[in-house]
């Protein structure tokens, strides 16, 4: 499907490497692309891992500073170069998107600073004010990169938190990750090798994604069917604390798999126990396989997707007998799950709010 008015779009990003932010991007290319857009995509390293959407440009820009004087003006430096290829080709662009914090930092020394919206796909505030240093220094760079300026935030409790340290944007937009329904539920249908089970889909990590608060909820719930872990981590940790809570026959680390769905789908219930997310993608995709999910109620994505009666599974962070007790009543009577819970974040949708930007 096209759309009448055709735009031209540009996004930049750290890296097209890995999963999470670089997905999501290629994703949204994809649906402008389809829509009958020119996308091009000007990435900021030599790191491009992903195979490239139809329709879709990709430019490397990468830069490596040579000295220590090159390392403190390397946003500005890079910008440099952003410019001087700008200038090579000539051309303009009606939106442009800067995704991931080194982009940002780069774009707005950049001759496309007033023009950049910045897309933040997951809590600056978290990301920042957890790294060691100074929480006041944290959040000045917070508010002199993003207050003032366009920025487009994944989730709604992003841009709250932004105001909540006084980075309030110029103008602030909603919108949120492409979940592309119809391709999760064409690779769902495997077979898979456990089966009674609950499952954690993602980074195994004590920081952020908190597997120990779901070890202690899971041995709390009394549940009788198994905890499994799809993803890659700290597995020596994590197994360390399986042991010393006695869980040695009822938890299962998988890994990483290409295609986690079918985990997903067989499961009796999903499981997201982080301090913080951007999104949290696995939830809506979770609806997608039809398997429920109980979830900490952290800034800033969980909330945005689990809505209506659904909304009964979110729990405090800090609350691990709330979070044990949701997990045995939703494997215990699992809740209605509705296709209007995740209509929203199709690419049409998605790509619709895009060219409203236009």
């Amino acid at each position: 499907m096209t759309v009448e008015r055709k735009g031209t779009f540009l996004f930049l990003s750290d890296h097209l490497g890995g999963g999470g932010a670089p997905i999501s991007i290629l994703n949204l290319a994809k649906a402008l692309a389809g829509r009958g857009h020119e996308v091009t995509i000007a990435v900021l390293s030599d790191k491009v891992w992903h195979d490239i959407p139809e329709g879709v440009t990709v430019k490397t820009l990468p830069f490596q500073y040579a000295n220590a004087w090159q390392k403190l003006r390397r946003f500005r430096l890079h910008a440099e170069k952003l410019d001087a290829w700008l200038r090579d080709e000539a051309r303009t662009y009606d939106v442009v998107i800067a995704n991931l914090y080194y982009a940002h930092r780069v774009v707005t020394h950049s001759s496309l600073a007033a023009q950049a919206w910045l897309c933040i796909r997951t809590d600056p505030t978290e990301a920042l004010l957890g790294k060691r240093g100074s929480r006041a220094k944290a959040v000045r760079k917070i508010r002199k990169l993003y207050g003032g300026r366009r920025v487009i935030a994944i989730s709604h409790g992003i841009l709250a938190s932004l105001a909540a340290h006084g980075a309030t944007p110029g103008r602030g937009e909603v919108i949120h990750n492409i979940i592309d329904a119809e391709d999760i539920e064409r690779r769902m249908h495997q077979d898979v090798e456990v089966n009674d089970y609950i499952v954690s889909v993602g980074r195994l990590g004590l920081r952020q994604k908190r597997y120990d608060r779901l070890l202690r909820a899971y041995k709390a719930s009394g549940i009788a069917q198994k905890l499994v872990f799809v993803g890659e981590g700290e597995l020596e940790n994590a197994q360390a604390l399986v042991r010393e809570l006695g869980l040695e026959s009822r938890v299962v680390f998988l890994g990483q798999k290409a295609n986690p769905y079918p985990y997903i789908r067989h499961a009796e219930l999903l499981v997201l126990a982080s301090d913080y997310e951007g999104f949290g993608r696995v939830i809506a995709e979770s609806l997608i396989c039809g398997t429920p999910v109980v979830s900490t109620d952290c800034p800033s994505g969980p909330r945005d997707i689990l809505t209506g009666e659904l909304a009964n599974y979110l729990v405090a962070c800090d609350d691990e007998a709330a979070l044990a007790e949701k997990i045995a009543s939703a494997v215990a009577a699992p809740p209605r799950i509705d296709p209007s819970h995740y209509r929203g974040f199709s690419p049409r949708a998605i790509a619709e709010r895009y060219e409203a930007l236009l």
